[in-house]
């Protein structure tokens, strides 16, 4: 019985392994970084040389960290490596497992909350270590044995839903820290609005999101649920998860079992009551809050609609960013509610966006040429007057510019590789570096603010006791303090005659005050309900974007109609969840207290660490394509992500045989090189029929053998290829030529008949790929606009058996349907063989749906389909399948073939030539398979062949991996 037990778990665990285990790489840095290391007691860092100071810091605080991250978990995790991506514009961090590490992306955005970004990202990815490595530990013994680290990985995927690792995770920073995310009102706003103005979601709406309403994110639903437990019903209880679901890998549901046990109520439930509580405590508040009446000045919208970076022209007309689920981000000009797009930029940092006069401004990521984590600032200029567009790639990391008066330069906050920061000031004709300053302290910038004589700059900064405001005198060089440090939250300062217009979280939600730059008084200018901000001045009237559950629409308010109310009489807000979380840990982190070891650094050599065996199994699993086969299979990813190894065996339960496979690919140079190389057995039948014959030749009897028999294959493979990315404003392009060298060789032993191909054949693929498409929105079933051209060519070389050539052209056309969200997708695809009767390349071009491939010498194909959404469902199926979306496709197939007929010896004896016609319809559903996180769609496909007068159906099954 144990070893049935033990074959089981074995078989579903390898089976989970397909559908959670990731194994992925974030991408590639320049491969001219010298990188250098630390070892700490807890952790190894590996770092660019030029870093070294800052990955000493980064190594401090990771230690500090570890001394309390881990205590409500109870499990101080084992060692593990941290990679620092320092050449990028992301800010970012995230935690993977097989093979398990952290990675940072240090460069701090415009948004981050009153603490150090390093910090920030130290506590938060330590939890996900913390979760992820007592998975790891409380699992039996067994299975880290069977499977390596991809075991943890599997169990998290199947049994911990998302909201709860992030919950988790933010939970931690702030009841660690005097800040975090628990305690800003824009994170928390959300939940918020949603309940009081449109009631409470169900459970699996709430958690799995939806395409009907807007939903609050995984981060921000996580907090209030599983802060909301832990606050309720102790500190331990998610460790008590973690365990049960780490020692129980093949339970049903342990993490309701553990709830229910120690609640009496499951996931859902516990939902119902806590957030009940929450909308009651939300009412109260809102009620007892005084609101200061606004007049809303933009238009309104079906969809959840958000305009950030307000800036008002006139006391009727106004820019912004727009953003919206069925729509991509686009600036729009607003004149009495009535709006006009002015243009559509690429991706925009936050915070980045500015106007002076008739210049609009904003810096603008763009990507590397080849290298994901070298992506850079492009700083854009747009003329409301003339259309005009200007550009200047910048060599630093650029955020937050804004123009001066007198339309001669511009400012902006600059971060160099080894996170120093300055404010630079640059000539608006040529782009060119006028002047830098650096900041006291390396304290941290966040959107400048010119005065009215160019000569001024106000922004917030932040230090060690949190954000504050802060002027520079662009002629001295002088910084002046305008305001104590606090850990609440203030942003996006505004000058306007003499007086600087931000936001502030003092009052518990996102408000607009102001400071009087001359009586040094701060005054409270606004009271919503939910969140205020980016105010903007004009005309004795207050413009900013007013939040509700439709998102942020743009409000105005006379200044004389303002609350006016002074600071010295508001009470900073307690947040009660926060306080009582931050009550359940053992102390905050004090990051001040100097680290007494002196940590030496030392360089980390690429090609020594190339290999990392993580992860393994006694099954056969293609990381591809997300497969297990029988079989066994060894994977390595070296920490930089650059180079992924597999070594296995793959058995054919059909064929009764197996094959050895190694597959190695390297993406640190250039051109990214993979080479792989399989040798097995293959196992086939045929009938033999035997006759018994007189002395006449007649045949008395006959009979049937099934004769087994089988042969070996031997195969080598050689490939590079050179991705180059591009994108400017709204799209973004690929294009990527690749060179494939195959070799293939078919030996016979003595069970083989002779009439199977026995040889081998050497053969080139070339291939060259472009794809320009335009972003897509939230709910887009595929892009408005692009293109997509593929050019192919094969060939045998000599040296071998001749088995012809193949020249293929395939072409994708996406634009946009006749209303929004529908597209429209035309496909063209050509391609020509010169077959070897016996041997013959796979085709490239595909074929009508419905019909099966037959040999043929030229193939054309058409097809068009129709893409629609027919509705948004947001019902659940009992706990089996979440129907979020019902989409259709209507399609229209045709293809033209002309081939050789061949006689019986083999022989050509004539030419075909035909057409092949099919339409149909495609009914999908998307949504999610046993609450999982990643959406699954699942659909029938009528297909009708107007030629065979033949109709059939086909089922249609898809999980998108991409999307977790």
């Amino acid at each position: 019985m144990r070893l049935i037990k033990i074959a089981a778990l074995t078989l579903l665990l390898a089976c989970r392994l397909s559908l959670f285990a990731q194994y992925f790489s974030t991408g590639e840095d320049p491969a001219g970084i010298k990188w250098r290391k630390i070892r700490t007691a807890n952790f190894q860092l590996i770092f660019p040389e030029e870093y070294e100071q800052k990955a000493i810091k980064v190594a401090h605080l990771f230690e500090m960290v570890y001394q309390l991250g881990y205590k409500t978990l109870d499990h101080p995790p084992k060692k593990i490596s941290v990679i620092l991506h320092t050449h990028t514009v992301k800010s970012n961090g995230l935690v993977a497992w097989s093979p398990k590490r952290v990675e940072l992306f240090p460069t701090p955005h415009q948004k981050i909350y009153a603490q150090d970004w390093l910090e920030q990202l130290a506590i938060h990815e330590f939890r996900h270590v913390v979760q992820m490595d007592k998975i790891q530990d409380e699992l039996p013994a067994i299975l880290p044995v069977l499977f390596g680290e991809q075991a943890a990985a599997a169990a998290v995927g199947a049994y911990l839903p998302f909201w709860f690792l992030e919950g988790d995770a933010v939970i931690t920073e702030t009841a660690l820290s005097h800040a975090g995310r628990g305690r800003l009102p824009y994170f928390l706003m959300e939940n918020k609005a949603q309940a009081l103005e449109k009631g409470l979601y169900s459970y699996d709406k709430a958690a799995l999101g939806s395409y009907k309403d807007f939903v609050p994110n995984r981060y921000k639903f996580g907090y209030w649920l599983a802060g909301g437990i832990r606050e309720k019903y102790g500190a331990t209880l998610w460790s008590e998860v973690l365990a049960e679901i780490g020692s129980r890998p093949l339970s049903v549901s342990p993490l309701n079992r553990v709830l229910k046990k120690r609640t009496g109520l499951g996931k859902e439930g516990l939902y119902k009551i806590l957030f009940q509580n929450y909308l009651s405590a939300w009412n109260a508040e809102l009620e007892s809050t005084k609101q200061t009446p606004t007049m809303r000045v933009s238009p309104e919208n079906k969809q959840v609609t958000n305009y950030r970076y307000v800036s008002a022209i006139t006391d009727s007309s106004f820019v912004a960013y727009k953003e919206s689920r069925d729509d991509i981000g686009r600036i729009v000009l607003v004149t009495n509610r009535k709006e006009k797009v002015l243009h559509t930029p690429g991706t925009i940092f936050e915070e980045s966006f500015s106007r002076t006069g008739n210049l609009l401004i904003w810096s603008e990521r763009r990507l590397d040429l080849r290298w994901t984590h070298a992506d850079k600032s492009v700083i854009v200029l747009f003329n409301l007057d003339t259309n005009a567009i200007k550009e200047f790639p910048m060599k630093e990391k650029i955020f937050s510019p804004v123009v001066s008066p007198n339309l001669n330069s511009f400012a902006a906050v600059t971060v160099n590789h080894s996170n120093e920061y300055e404010l630079g000031i640059y000539n608006l004709e040529s782009g060119q570096l006028i002047r830098n300053f650096s900041i006291p302290g390396n304290h941290y910038l966040f959107t400048p603010s010119w005065d009215d004589a160019g000569e001024m700059l106000y922004f917030i900064a932040l230090s060690d006791e949190g954000k504050y405001l802060s002027s520079l005198n662009t002629q001295t060089g002088k910084f002046t303090e305008l305001t104590p440090a606090h850990f609440y939250d203030i942003r996006n300062p505004e000058f306007h005659n003499n007086k600087l217009y931000f936001t502030s979280s003092k009052t518990g939600i996102d408000n607009i005050f102001c400071l009087d730059l001359k009586a040094r008084q701060i005054s409270q200018l606004s009271s919503v309900p939910f969140g205020a901000d980016y105010p903007t001045v004009v005309a004795e009237k207050l413009f900013f974007s007013n939040y509700n559950s439709n998102g942020y629409h743009v409000a105005r308010l006379k200044l004389g109609e303002l609350l006016q109310k002074p600071d010295s009489e508001i009470v900073p807000y307690t947040y009660k969840l926060a306080e009582a979380l931050a009550a359940q840990e053992d102390t905050l982190l004090d990051f001040s207290v100097e680290d007494p070891v002196n940590y030496d650094t030392k360089p980390y050599r690429k090609l020594a660490h190339l290999f990392n065996f993580h992860s393994w199994a006694p099954a056969y699993i293609n990381v591809n394509d997300h497969e297990v086969r029988p079989g066994i299979s060894l994977m390595s990813q070296n920490k930089l992500g650059t180079a992924n190894t597999q070594l296995g065996y793959e058995y054919d339960l059909a064929e009764e045989a197996g094959k050895y496979k190694i597959d190695f690919e390297y993406s640190g140079l250039f051109p990214v090189i993979k080479a792989g190389v399989g040798y097995g057995r293959r196992r086939s039948a045929y009938y033999e029929v035997s006759n018994m014959v007189d002395r006449l030749g007649n045949i008395l009897e006959s009979d049937t053998t099934i004769r087994n028999f089988s042969w070996n294959e031997l195969e080598f493979e050689l490939s590079s290829r050179m991705p180059f990315y591009f994108n400017k404003g709204k799209y973004t392009q690929i294009l990527q030529p690749e060179v494939n060298y195959n070799y293939r060789k078919v030996i016979h032993n003595q069970t083989t008949p002779d009439q199977l191909y026995q040889g081998h054949y050497h053969s080139m693929s070339y291939r060259l790929y472009f794809q320009n498409i335009i972003r897509q929105a939230e709910l887009d079933i595929q892009p408005d606009w692009g293109q997509i051209v593929e050019f192919s060519y094969r060939n045998s070389l000599g040296g071998g058996t001749e088995i012809g050539d193949l020249k293929a052209f395939q072409s994708y056309l996406y634009i946009p349907g006749l209303v929004c969200n529908h597209g429209i997708r035309f496909y063209n695809g050509y391609q020509q063989k010169n077959n070897n009767q016996d041997l013959a390349f796979s085709d490239i071009v595909r074929y009508p749906r419905g019909f099966n491939r037959f040999q043929h010498d030229k193939l054309y194909v058409f097809a068009a389909d129709y893409v629609m959404p027919i509705c948004y469902p947001d019902k659940s199926l009992g706990r089996l399948f979440f129907l979020k979306r019902i989409r259709s496709s209507a399609f229209y197939d045709f293809a033209h073939l002309k081939g050789t007929i061949y006689d019986e010896n083999g022989l050509a004896s004539g030419k075909f030539s035909g057409s092949l016609k099919s339409v149909g319809l495609e009914l999908t559903g998307d949504g999610h398979f046993l609450r999982l996180t990643a959406p699954v769609s699942i659909g029938m496909r009528g297909i009708y062949m107007h030629d065979l007068r033949e109709f059939r159906t086909e089922l249609m099954l898809s999980v998108n991996f991409d999307s977790l």
